[in-house]
């Protein structure tokens, strides 16, 4: 097992999240957090969940807040009644920002977290019950509520070792499946794991490298040649050292997808503006993208290609 301490900074790197589950070999993500962050946690939660980790929460640590949407990443999650606190997310205004705008962040905010929760398997109606506790009044969970909205989904009496010993064993169990009313079209799968890789690009560096890292396969075909991990990563870092400041709207309108089978292939329009402080420069403009996503699990981008229409 490997413990995860402290709060979710804003712009926490997740490179010593990784070295330390390799040089470990830990399984099983157990948490001590009072929060924090809520992008952070969200990036951290779907790393988890690429890696194939169980998470473990116990009543003795902490868990509340951004964390909760932490845990949610992993396959197998085992928690203690009143081991996980949940209420509503609040997202501070940039200074500047306008009463319109800082309204705005609040939706996209809390479309994300919905998205995230939804992606996890976990019932969304877990955020309309944490929408009705402020930060300072915060709800811990019973079990039977957490397994009803999913937000647990293995024996609560499970050890650590069982549970680590269901992801590492030659042929793991599989993933408990979902109740039928819950199940999800590969449709709405495929076109939230775009939206959100696409407009996340905007982040901290370190965090739009992760989510490349976690939503891409090991080979892609990328742009008309098949191009391997690394090498996609490289030229997205390249990217966004060269613009370090970016931004991304898809717009909804534009949005078609076609599933055929476990591949579903999401066309659209999105709209992108990029700066660079240190020599004065900004370009915006609108690019086309189309993206062939790898349905399972955990969903995985097996092709990419697109071109700036203006």
């Amino acid at each position: 097992m490997l413990v995860v301490s402290g709060e979710f900074g804003a712009n926490e790197p997740l490179n010593a999240f990784s070295n330390a589950v390799v040089s470990s070999g830990a399984r099983v993500i157990v948490f001590n957090s009072p929060g924090g962050n809520v992008g952070s946690a969200i990036r951290l939660g779907r790393m988890i969940r690429a890696a194939g980790l169980d998470t473990l929460q116990v009543r003795q640590l902490q868990c509340a807040s951004a964390c909760s949407l932490a845990f949610l990443g992993g396959v197998h999650r085992v928690a203690e009644p009143g081991s996980i606190g949940v209420h509503r997310a609040s997202f501070k205004p940039a200074d500047g920002m306008s009463t319109e705008e800082a309204n705005t962040r609040v939706q996209l905010g809390t479309a994300a977290i919905i998205s995230y929760v939804v992606e996890m398997g976990v019932d969304p109606k877990l955020m309309e019950l944490a929408s009705s506790y402020d930060k300072h009044d915060i709800r811990y969970l019973s079990a039977s509520e957490m397994a009803e909205l999913r937000v647990t989904n293995a024996a609560a009496n499970q050890s650590p070792a069982g549970t680590s010993q269901m992801s590492t064993t030659p042929n793991p169990a599989p993933v408990p499946a979902p109740a039928p009313d819950a199940r999800r079209q590969p449709e709405s799968v495929a076109v939230a794991f775009v939206r959100d890789l696409i407009e996340h690009h905007g982040d901290n560096n370190d965090f739009a490298l992760a989510q490349v890292q976690a939503s891409y396969a090991p080979t892609v075909d990328y742009y008309g040649k098949l191009t391997n991990l690394s090498s996609i990563i490289q030229d997205k870092r390249h990217y966004y050292q060269r613009w370090p400041e970016r931004g991304y709207n898809v717009r909804n309108d534009s949005i078609t997808v076609a599933c055929d089978n476990d591949r579903c292939v999401v066309s659209g329009v999105y709209d992108w503006v990029v700066r660079s402080p240190s020599i004065h420069k900004q370009e915006k403009g609108v690019s086309n993208f189309s993206y062939t996503i790898l349905i399972g699990p955990y969903p995985k981008i097996i092709a990419e290609t697109g071109d700036v229409q203006r």
